[in-house]
């Protein structure tokens, strides 16, 4: 069956029950350009968790304030949660089940997820380990009606992490353009299993197909996702 349609992101890209995808923009502005996903997401009363930098927390609780929601009751009751990250891989796995776990039993329309990619940098949590739990949570956003949008800086991003995000997340906006089916996608039950050494030689095979130019990469997936219109406007 198709997943139902959770959220006309933006006004222009349709996503479904259960999708986790990668969002790739320009500057630290353009961070908060979603805080519509959240927005909405507490207006429904949906359950929704912004993982960032502490830096990034007050701006967009005033881009929320700005579109007329109230997140100080949804702080208080849960619904909306600011979290920072945490050192410890097995406390952050675990975290990130709670989530799903108080979603069900609060019954909650949907759960949104919203993650900013610099928060390890930041808190010096390894991105290994950290690209290594984005493959699970490909799994995690099945057990309930979920999104998970994760973001990444292009300027801030190093070429090698920005190519692991692409590679563990199935679906991308890149572009202005929603990119369904990733060509460069790694699926979790190849990535995981993989030693770092194994994971290290095929990123770097697939990033030798298009020359070791993250522009001419970006510009390949932004190409791929436009030839294949009805794959981005499906459900």
């Amino acid at each position: 069956m198709t997943a139902p349609i959770l959220t006309q992101l933006g006004g222009r890209f349709p996503l479904a029950a259960c999708e986790h995808l990668a969002m790739l923009y320009r500057g630290r502005e353009a961070a908060m350009r979603w805080s519509s996903f959240l927005a909405e997401g507490l207006e429904r009363r949906d359950l929704c968790l912004y993982l960032a930098p502490h830096s990034f927390h007050e701006p967009m609780l005033e881009r929320i304030r700005a579109q007329g929601a109230d997140p100080e009751t949804h702080l208080r009751s849960g619904t909306l949660r600011l979290r920072e990250g945490l050192k410890d891989p097995r406390e952050l796995q675990q975290q990130a089940q709670q989530v799903f776990t108080d979603a069900e039993d609060l019954r909650v329309p949907a759960v949104r997820w919203l993650e900013e990619g610099s928060w390890p940098e930041a808190i010096g949590f390894p991105m290994e380990q950290f690209f290594a739990l984005h493959t699970l949570l490909n799994y995690q956003v099945k057990h309930y009606p979920s999104i998970a949008l994760c973001q990444y800086d292009l300027e801030a991003t190093e070429p090698h992490h920005l190519f692991s995000a692409i590679a563990v997340h199935r679906h991308l906006i890149v572009e202005e353009t929603l990119v369904r089916d990733n060509p460069f996608y790694i699926p979790a039950e190849k990535f995981i299993p993989l030693s770092p050494r194994d994971r290290e030689r095929d990123l770097v095979e697939l990033f030798r197909q298009v020359g070791f130019d993250v522009e001419k990469l970006l510009a390949a997936l932004a190409g791929f996702g436009r030839l294949r219109p009805e794959a981005s406007n499906r459900a």
